[in-house]
């Protein structure tokens, strides 16, 4: 199931995210919520990376 959700851009960015989805062939819609799926798996993979290091860590002490 997906959410609609509204959220406030400044000018330039919009713009900037509209030129870009422009050049992609897809609505700015569609890109902004790629973008946001694709920051959030990296941030995730980012924080299981920094466990497993610390995991790591601890267990060579």
């Amino acid at each position: 199931m997906t959410k609609r959700r509204s959220k406030y851009l400044a000018d330039g960015i919009y713009t900037r995210l509209e030129e870009w989805a422009k050049q992609e062939g897809r609505s700015t819609s569609n890109l902004a919520a790629f973008l946001l799926e694709k920051a959030l798996v990296d941030h995730e993979e980012k924080l299981l990376k920094q466990q497993s290091l610390s995991d790591e860590k601890q267990g060579r002490q």
